[in-house]
């Protein structure tokens, strides 16, 4: 496993809360990869009886509601949030495409709203590099939402451009 890629830059007078996180590249059977509103991937937090496997099949779940197989670790992102004092620990997995869906579960108005497609991973690549470039060259106030939303996108693009194995 590599290194872990770092976003944001850590502030040295924030004592730093951290936060497991899983994140998925799911494939179906085109090997294409399930992105959420345009740049997002499926997953969230590690609850403290949970480990990785188990949250990242609960947030799929929750999120778009799909099962999924054959989960691989592969990838570890770490991002500091200043506005939250929050570093999250995100680790990427791949998973594949099972085809039975369960009704998704949202835990938040914004899960509801969730827009799903898929994309070749190079059309997902350009996707993920318009978004982050629209973000960066917006003119917005920078708080936890700009930072949270800049730092996703940012994330899933180094999880679509990490070495892995389909």
């Amino acid at each position: 496993m590599n290194k872990p890629t770092v976003i944001g830059v850590p502030d040295l007078s924030i004592q730093y809360i951290e936060r497991p996180t899983v994140k998925a590249l799911i494939f179906n059977e085109k090997n294409e990869v399930l992105i959420i509103n345009n740049g997002l991937l499926p997953g969230g937090g590690v609850e403290d009886d949970e480990d990785d496997t188990t949250a990242l099949r609960r947030e799929i779940i929750e999120e778009v509601g799909m099962t999924v197989s054959d989960i691989d670790r592969y990838e570890t992102v770490i991002q500091y949030r200043n506005y939250l004092n929050k570093k999250y620990v995100i680790h990427g997995y791949t998973a594949r495409y099972v085809g039975s869906f369960v009704k998704p579960s949202p835990q938040d108005a914004g899960e509801v709203l969730f827009v799903v497609a898929w994309y070749s991973i190079e059309d997902a690549k350009k996707l993920l590099n318009a978004s982050i470039s629209h973000m960066e060259s917006a003119e917005v106030v920078a708080d936890d939402a700009y930072e949270g939303a800049l730092f996703n996108l940012k994330t899933t693009r180094v999880l679509l451009d990490a070495d892995f194995l389909l």
